[in-house]
């Protein structure tokens, strides 16, 4: 929530894959829809990486053209 109004995140730890484990209920999105997530194990893991299409990048300063 912090993020959306222009907060920022801090880095714990860099893994492929994580473990978490609640011990009370946490309110939470699943497909954009709010709910509640009862007390529970949750594991998130890496599984493939897929190769991104990136829009070049524009020139910074216009050639002149009378040189």
């Amino acid at each position: 929530a912090a993020l959306q109004v222009g907060g920022h995140g801090e880095r714990l730890h860099q893994c492929r894959e994580v473990t978490l484990l609640t011990y009370k209920s946490i309110p939470m999105q699943v497909d954009g829809e709010p709910c509640r997530l009862a007390p529970s194990l949750i594991r998130i893991s890496l599984r493939n990486q897929a190769n991104m299409v990136q829009k070049s990048k524009r020139r910074t300063s216009m050639p002149l053209l009378n040189e």
